[in-house]
């Protein structure tokens, strides 16, 4: 069987820490070409756009999309238009209405399109969620505290309009929780922490619920320097269920659940492979849909200037 001759547009840390590696590593794809302004990728093609990839490479029949959540949607338009099968990297887009709109064109082509939420493919999350199906909620703790200085060094566009701030890692947490539990979750209140030199909050407070009036409660930062934490913490009636290291690690009443030692990103090209098998899409909106209610609701206050160096 011929692999699926995949391009990839961006290539900056995620790309070259997660998406390369995972992608050289399944048989089924070959890396044929990059579309990148910085640092070239070796051993494939590079391009210095989307347009003179899809006009002067080799053949792709697929795309996956590393850029900024700003100026993507454009580009993923493109993509589609072009036929081409579409791996976006989360955030899909900068705006609820773009990503709305991608679903659309995605089946309108009659091509396979995931939305990566990555953090939904880490060790314990299946094994978390098949426990939960059967037990009685009784509230949710999301505790998401890193470092932005450490993952995401000098990329100015997170402090931009779009960017997101905290809810760029704060995301990955929401990306989890609505995958763990079968109603969909609203935004009651949220408490916005925006540096008074930044467009986007360092730092965030998230009251929700859900139609059976779940407790569930998320406190982000990303300004967070020292011990840094993933966590998610369900109380059900029939015990505790706990989330560690962004989902890699999994403990029930306090006893640590043995868990798959597949990494995130080789788990989501697996999944993008099995559905350009299948001639499926996975376009979930759901985590972007909780982080714009949560602009939207949000009262914000201004705090002190964020520096990255």
């Amino acid at each position: 069987m011929q692999p699926i001759r995949l391009g990839l547009v961006g290539y900056g840390k995620i790309a070259q820490d997660q998406h390369v590696p995972a992608i050289n590593a399944n048989r089924a794809f070959q890396l044929v070409s990059v579309a990148t302004q910085g640092k070239p990728c070796a051993g494939v093609e590079n391009f210095q756009s989307l347009s003179e990839l899809l006009e002067n490479g080799p053949p792709v029949d697929a795309i996956a999309f590393c850029t900024p959540p700003q100026g993507r949607f454009a580009l993923v338009q493109q993509a589609l238009a072009a036929g081409k099968h579409v791996l976006v990297e989360k955030p899909p887009c900068a705006t609820l209405g773009e990503a709305m709109a991608l679903v659309d064109q995605a089946k309108e082509q009659g091509v396979s399109a995931l939305f990566a939420w990555h953090s939904r493919y880490a060790p314990g999350i299946e094994i978390a969620r098949d426990w939960l199906a059967t037990r009685t909620l009784q509230s949710v703790q999301i505790d998401w505290k890193e470092d932005v200085r450490k993952w995401h060094p000098g990329q100015t566009w997170i402090w931009q309009p779009g960017g997101l701030g905290v809810f760029d890692p704060g995301i990955n947490a929401l990306s989890i929780v609505t995958h763990l539990l079968a109603l969909p979750l609203f935004v009651e209140s949220a408490g916005l922490r925006v540096p008074e030199n930044c467009q986007s909050p360092i730092a965030a407070s998230i009251k929700m619920s859900n139609a059976q009036q779940l407790d569930v409660r998320a406190e982000f930062d990303f300004d967070h320097g020292h011990d840094e934490l993933w966590s998610i913490e369900v109380r059900c009636k029939e015990g505790v269920l706990r989330l560690d290291n962004g989902g890699a690690l999994l403990s029930i009443d306090g006893v640590r659940q043995a868990v798959s030692e597949e990494g995130e990103y080789a788990a989501v090209y697996r999944h993008f492979q099995q559905l350009i098998a299948e001639k499926g899409s996975d376009l979930d909106l759901q985590p972007l849909r909780l982080v714009a209610d949560s602009f939207f609701v949000g009262s914000r206050v201004s705090v002190a200037p964020f520096y990255d160096a």
